[in-house]
């Protein structure tokens, strides 16, 4: 089931990219540094502008002005960045879990705190989160667990697709296994994952099908039985 259709997308360095995105399953975007598949990405997920082309998901054009309205609609990013754009180190796990969904936890504007402590609990047992309490200071997690809670911060939302840029990278790897299950786990849920890697056996191991790029174009897509190392770099490369 196709939950989002890219048409000839262009915008933020990009230009012409059409793909689909199906419900249940992880697709990798690859390419070499700067081909623009974080640029697709902040496309996608409203923090840049689409200039030309259509996303359509759920059966009706996309029109995204700001992050917020993707938020609400369901599409979630997990950045590269994770210190600087994924959490905020100095509040805690149940500050940074809780964050976007502080609606949906709030009566008539006033916050109930024993949903805000069911939700992060909730979270920290699902993703199994090490800390001693969920009132513990992010910046004292270590990158792996951090990791884990700007995904619990996204989880909360429930989102249908979420953007994982570079899901495991500086994170040890114990803590890469577990990013791995519950990608595998939420694409099993019936979410659709669009994952960035520069990690190749990350691109070849998780992925469904996987769309590369090449200087903000599309090079190609491969599907399960066609991603290799060497497929992925020749088109990476923009050898046909």
């Amino acid at each position: 089931l196709v939950i989002m259709k890219l048409d000839k997308v262009s915008g933020n360095g990009v230009k012409d990219i059409s793909f689909e995105v199906k419900k249940g399953e992880i697709l990798g975007l690859g390419g070499l540094v700067g081909a623009g598949r974080t640029e697709l990405a902040q496309l996608i997920f409203g923090s840049e502008r689409v200039t030309s082309g259509s996303i359509t998901y759920n059966g009706k054009e996309l029109h995204l002005k700001e992050c917020q309205q993707a938020i609400e609609e369901g599409i979630a990013m997990i950045p590269e960045d994770r210190k600087r754009h994924g959490v905020i180190l100095e509040m805690s796990i149940k500050e940074n879990t809780t964050m976007p969904c502080l609606k949906r936890i709030s009566k008539k504007g006033v916050l109930s705190a024993t949903r805000e402590d069911e939700v992060t609990e909730r979270y920290k047992k699902e993703l199994l989160i090490k800390t001693p309490s969920i009132n513990q200071y992010v910046k004292n997690l270590s990158g792996g667990n951090q990791q884990k809670v700007v995904l619990a911060k996204w989880l909360a939302m429930n989102p249908e697709v979420i953007i994982f840029d570079e899901p495991t990278r500086g994170i040890d790897v114990g803590a890469k296994q577990e990013i791995y299950e519950i990608m595998n786990d939420l694409a099993n849920q019936g979410k659709a994952i669009i994952m960035i890697s520069s990690d190749m056996e990350e691109l070849i191991g998780m992925s469904d099908r996987v769309i590369v790029l090449c200087k903000g174009r599309m090079a190609g897509s491969l599907s399960k039985n066609e991603i290799s190392q060497e497929a992925i770099l020749m088109k990476a490369a923009g050898a046909e």
